[in-house]
């Protein structure tokens, strides 16, 4: 699972996502002019 935290017209959101979908998620949020300020890859325990 990845953390993304971003920024998108001052408002700050985050989303937990399988691995396998985040640089997906990444490059769709950055084309809408979010500002990614965090991502975290999280360790299933």
């Amino acid at each position: 699972m990845v953390l993304i935290c971003w920024d998108l017209d001052g408002n700050r959101s985050s989303e937990t996502m399988p691995v396998s979908q985040a640089r997906q998620r990444r490059l769709q949020l950055e084309s809408l002019g979010a500002v990614i300020y965090w991502s975290e890859r999280l360790v299933n325990a």
